[in-house]
């Protein structure tokens, strides 16, 4: 653990001791990433059934397309790695403006490669760009507030979907003949007019619409993040190394690749591979549901895009209170209970979700599976940004959540979308939800309790052996 970072929560100059107006505001800022991220993810499900026929994708190429798209969460590893090298913020600036540009050029590809590279990089920049929010959440915040800062963020996910099925997509995703609206008529005249520009052949497709429309409100975002600081432990780090006067490496190949190897040390291997698993567990049913929902609702039970909207957006309005209750039972109850405890009701919510085919099973169990799943997320998210040193939690967090986490998350909707042929994509989603059971298995066995404790304070319990085999 680096010198300039005290043990104890008392009298830590690194330790914010309350919630000062510049917290108010960078939590402010950090909440932008995280919508995004939701409404994103939104815009890919709710669009599919229009761009999978505009660009002639199939189902079980849908599956494969989306699993390549995750790749760039996966790619997002290599941004992290920088993060703990020149810095949170500097990063920040730049996944503001590279999710910015993929995602509008994605409103103007011409066929289904093209689309594959652009949501891949877009991926890429976002996944980035939220894993930053709630690295700098957990060190900037105080310890007593830190779980509810990052439950409240990750929250906002959920929210950016809501924003995205009720504000958004119904008065975009129009159906034929649907008399017109002026969001409507403000994304396809933009479509069309970029279209003509770069000699490109003009189309009426609403999803195009859709995509440039999710533009706008990042033009904001990139002016806001100016005001931005790097944070406290970041720049202790950096400050105890110039006091060491040691020359630092240049940061080539050999040097990334020996900064990235540290969490996988022997100190640290054991807190890896926890949060690895937990991830694992998480994603090997939601990445295939998150990329299957929406088809199997509309082309599988037959509802209409508007009630499709509608079920999502209820679910996720009723859903959100997981973030708020896992927020405040982590505080109280702890990290273990809370985390194990949803990971197993989330499994039972999203099998329900495609076994009870009735309007009311739609609308009980997607709440109850937003709710619960967004409770064991966050959870999973305060575990991954606490447990490794400030010196390379970025990389911690980068190997864990971004890129070892996600391999289920990238592999699975490509394996359902074999399996679906077989059995159907309701079964489907029923085999791999034993995903998040396996995981409540694991926290209970492996990890360990931080409740109220500083990032210094959980860094000196994990250095000590004794400690570490009783927890």
């Amino acid at each position: 653990m680096s010198s300039a970072q005290p043990t104890r929560g008392q009298g830590n100059p690194l330790e914010a001791d309350r919630m000062t107006p510049y917290l108010w505001f960078l939590f402010l800022l950090l909440s932008t990433a995280t919508l995004f991220d939701g409404f994103d993810a939104a815009m890919l499900s709710f669009a599919a059934p229009e761009s999978r026929r505009s660009l002639g994708i199939d189902r079980s190429e849908w599956g494969f397309i989306n699993s390549v798209v995750r790749v760039g969460v996966w790619a997002s590893f290599f941004f992290l790695l920088t993060a703990d090298r020149v810095g949170r913020r500097r990063l920040m600036m730049i996944t503001v403006v590279g999710f910015a540009l993929f995602n509008g050029l994605t409103a103007l590809v011409t066929d289904k490669y093209q689309f594959m590279v652009c949501q891949l990089l877009a991926r890429l920049f976002l996944t980035a760009e939220y894993s930053l929010a709630v690295i700098m959440a957990g060190e900037e915040f105080p310890a007593r507030h830190r779980g509810r800062a990052i439950a409240i963020l990750t929250s906002l996910a959920t929210v950016g979907v809501m924003i995205m099925a009720k504000g958004v997509q119904p008065y975009v995703l129009l159906p034929e003949g649907a008399e017109g609206n002026w969001l409507h008529g403000l994304g396809t005249t933009l479509v069309a007019g970029i279209q003509g520009v770069l000699g490109l052949e003009q189309d009426a497709e609403n999803w195009r619409a859709l995509y440039i429309l999710g533009l706008f409100p990042l033009l904001l975002i990139v002016v806001l993040r100016i005001a931005m600081r790097e944070t406290r432990r970041f720049e202790a780090v950096q400050d105890a190394e110039i006091a060491r006067e040691a020359p630092r490496p240049r940061l080539g190949l050999r040097e990334l690749a020996r900064q990235a190897a540290i969490p996988w040390r022997p100190e640290y291997r054991r807190r890896t591979a926890i949060v690895t698993l937990l991830w694992n567990c998480v994603h090997v049913v939601t990445g295939p549901s998150v990329v299957y929902y929406v088809i199997f609702a509309r082309e599988d039970l037959g509802l209409t895009p508007h009630t499709v909207g509608d079920i999502v957006f209820y679910g996720y309005l009723g859903g959100t209170a997981g973030h708020f209750v896992a927020a405040w039972m982590i505080e109280r109850l702890g990290r273990k209970p809370t985390c194990a405890g949803f990971y197993v009701l989330a499994a039972v919510s999203i099998a329900m979700l495609y076994q009870h085919t009735t309007l009311f099973g739609q609308y009980l169990w997607m709440i109850s599976t937003v709710f619960c799943f967004g409770a064991a997320n966050t959870a999973t998210h305060v575990y991954a940004s606490e447990l490794f040193p400030t010196e390379i939690r970025a990389t911690g967090y980068a190997w864990t959540t971004n890129l070892t986490g996600r391999i289920s998350e990238v592999l699975t909707p490509a394996a359902i979308g074999g399996l679906i042929y077989a059995i159907g994509i309701a079964n489907s989603i029923l085999v791999v939800a034993v995903g998040p059971i396996l995981g409540a298995a694991l926290v209970l066995r492996y990890a360990p309790e931080t409740r109220g404790m500083t990032l210094e304070e959980i860094q000196d319990a994990l250095d000590t052996p004794e400690d570490g085999a009783r927890r």
